[in-house]
C-alpha cells in the first residue's frame, strides 16, 4: 500500500510539472504572438542620430508630426515603447532614443550632477541634437516631446531652445524650469501610487489658476493638465492604457493604446514558470547539507564592515565611476563570507556543468533577450560586455558565498539572510555618493535578480547540487549590473 502512495503522488508529481510545462510554452506563444502584433503594422527602425541609438517608428500614411520621446533614470527606449508604438499607430512619426550612459549608448553620463550645467545641460544638448536631426530625417517641422521622470526636466528645459514645440508631455514629472508661460501646452501625468508627484504636477497647473486633475486650464495661450493613471506607480505608468489614451489626446489623435504591459509580464511570468519543470530534468548532483544556521549569520554579518571600507576604494574600471567600488564591495564580502562558511563543496562534474548551462542558456538566452526585446534594455552591449568581465571574479565569489549561505533553507531564512548585505550595500553607497552611490539602482537590479534568478537556481540547485547554479548565478549576475546600471564617467 505504501510504495502505491508514494507511485501515485510521484505520478501526481510528474503530470502537475507537465501540466505547468504545457501552460507555461501556451502562455509564451500568445505572449509573442500580441507582443508582435502590436509591432506589425509599423515601419520600425533602429539607427543613429550622431552618436546616440535610437528607433523610428512609421506607420504608412504617418500625419505631419514628429513625436520625441525619451526615457527616465536607469531606462531605456524599450521602457518606452508602449507609448512610441500607440503614437505612431495613431499616425505620428515617433523617434525614441538612449540618454547618455544608459541602453545602448556607449558614452558615459558627466558625474556633476548637482550642477545644471553638468549632467543636466549635457542631456539638455542632447535631446536637442536629437530633435535637429530626427527632423531632418523625417522632413517634419511639428513637434511633440514626450518624457517620462529623469526627461522631463531635461524635455522642459530642451522645449525652449527648440522650433515649434506644440505639445510637451512629462510623465512623473519634477522640473524647475516649467514657469506660467512655459511650456505653452503641459500635460503632466503621474501613477496613483506617486503621491508626492501627483503634488508637483498639480503645482505646474496651479501657476494658471485653481487646480484639479483631469481638469484643463487655459490662461493667455497657456493650456495645462494634470491627470492621473490609476493603480500604478513610477514604472508601471508607463504602461497604462489611461497614460497612453491622455498622451494621444493631448498631441491630438484619438488611437486605441498598445496594451504591451500584461503580455510582456505573462511572457517573463511564463518564461520564469517553465524553469521549474525543466530543472527536473537535470541530472541528480551530489546531495550536501548546508552550514549550521548559526555559521550562516556570522557569514552574512562579519563581511559587512570590511566590505563597506573596502567600496570607499573607487579602482579604476575603465574609465567609469564606481564600478571599482562595486567590485571590491561584493569581492572582500564573498571571500570573508566563504572563509566563515569553510564551503568545501561536493563536485560532480555532470550535473554541475547541466545545470550551469541550462540556467545560464534560460535565464540570459531566453529571458533576458526577451526582457530586452520588449521591456528594457538588458544586453551588455559596447563598453558594458568588458565590465561584465570585469565585474565577473567578484560575482562568481559572491554568488558561491550566497549560494552556500542559504542552501537548503526556508524561504524566509533566505529572504532574512540576504538583508545585512542589503543594508551594508546601502550604507556604502551613502558614504560614498560621489562613487558607488551613482549606482543606486544596482539595489532594486539586485532584489529582482535574487527574485528571479535565485529562485530559478535554487530549482536547479534542488536536483543538480550548488556548485553548478552558484557559478551560473555569479555569472547572470554580472551580466545584471553591467547591462542595466547607468554609466558614469570618473571624476
Amino acid at each position: 500500500m505504501a510504495r502505491f502512495c508514494i507511485t501515485l503522488l510521484s505520478a501526481m508529481q510528474c503530470f502537475f510539472r507537465l501540466f505547468v510545462a504545457v501552460g507555461a510554452i501556451a502562455l509564451i506563444l500568445i505572449s509573442l504572438a500580441r507582443l508582435e502584433a502590436a509591432r506589425s503594422e509599423l515601419n520600425i527602425i533602429d539607427t543613429q542620430l550622431g552618436e546616440t541609438p535610437a528607433t523610428l517608428y512609421n506607420a504608412d500614411g504617418n500625419g505631419d508630426r514628429l513625436v520625441v520621446v525619451s526615457h527616465g533614470f536607469a531606462g531605456s527606449r524599450q521602457m518606452m515603447e508602449a507609448i512610441s508604438l500607440s503614437l505612431a499607430r495613431a499616425g505620428h512619426s515617433v523617434v525614441a532614443f538612449d540618454y547618455l550612459g544608459h541602453g545602448r549608448h556607449e558614452k558615459p553620463l558627466s558625474p556633476n550632477i548637482t550642477s545644471l550645467t553638468g549632467t543636466t545641460e549635457d542631456l539638455v544638448r542632447q535631446t536637442v541634437d536629437v530633435v535637429d536631426r530626427a527632423r531632418a530625417l523625417t522632413g517634419h517641422e511639428r513637434l511633440a516631446l514626450v518624457g517620462h521622470s529623469m526627461a522631463t526636466d531635461v524635455i522642459v528645459r530642451a522645449a525652449s531652445r527648440v522650433q515649434s514645440v506644440e505639445e510637451v508631455v512629462a510623465i512623473s514629472m519634477y522640473s524647475e524650469a516649467v514657469t506660467p508661460d512655459h511650456p505653452e501646452r503641459l500635460l503632466v501625468l503621474s501613477g496613483a501610487q506617486e503621491g508626492r508627484l501627483r503634488s508637483v504636477a498639480l503645482s505646474a497647473v496651479e501657476q494658471l489658476g485653481k487646480a484639479e486633475e483631469g481638469v484643463t486650464l487655459r490662461k493667455d495661450g497657456v493650456e495645462r493638465r494634470a491627470a492621473v493613471a490609476p493603480m500604478v506607480g513610477h514604472v508601471g505608468v508607463l504602461w497604462s492604457p489611461v497614460t497612453i489614451q491622455e498622451i494621444l489626446r493631448w498631441i491630438g489623435e484619438e488611437g486605441e493604446p498598445a496594451r504591451t504591459g500584461r503580455w510582456i509580464a505573462a511572457l517573463l511570468g511564463a518564461i520564469f514558470a517553465l524553469f521549474w519543470p525543466l530543472s527536473h530534468l537535470l541530472p541528480d548532483g551530489p546531495s550536501q547539507p548546508g552550514p549550521s544556521l548559526r555559521r550562516a549569520i556570522l557569514s552574512v554579518l562579519i563581511p559587512a564592515p570590511f566590505a563597506i571600507l573596502a567600496s570607499c576604494i573607487d579602482l579604476p574600471m575603465r574609465g567609469l565611476s564606481g564600478f571599482g567600488a562595486l567590485f571590491l564591495f561584493f569581492a572582500i564580502w564573498g571571500t570573508v563570507a566563504l572563509a566563515v562558511l569553510r564551503w568545501r563543496p561536493r563536485v560532480e562534474v555532470r550535473p554541475a556543468l547541466i545545470s550551469f548551462v541550462l540556467l545560464v542558456v534560460w535565464g540570459l538566452g531566453a529571458f533576458a533577450l526577451s526582457l530586452d526585446r520588449y521591456g528594457a534594455a538588458f544586453l551588455p552591449t559596447g563598453p558594458r560586455l568588458p565590465l561584465m568581465m570585469l565585474l565577473l571574479p567578484a560575482t562568481l565569489i559572491f554568488a558561491l558565498a550566497d549560494r552556500a549561505c542559504v542552501q537548503g533553507r526556508h524561504p524566509l531564512t533566505r529572504v532574512a539572510l540576504r538583508l545585512p548585505f542589503l543594508l551594508a550595500l546601502s550604507g556604502a553607497m551613502m558614504l560614498n555618493i560621489a562613487d558607488i552611490g551613482l549606482l543606486f539602482t544596482v539595489l532594486p537590479v539586485f532584489v529582482l535578480f535574487l527574485v528571479v534568478y535565485g529562485t530559478m537556481a535554487r530549482w536547479a540547485e534542488d536536483k543538480a547540487g550548488p556548485l553548478g547554479p552558484a557559478v551560473a548565478s555569479g555569472l547572470i549576475l554580472a551580466w545584471s549590473i553591467a547591462a542595466s546600471t547607468p554609466l558614469f564617467a570618473a571624476a
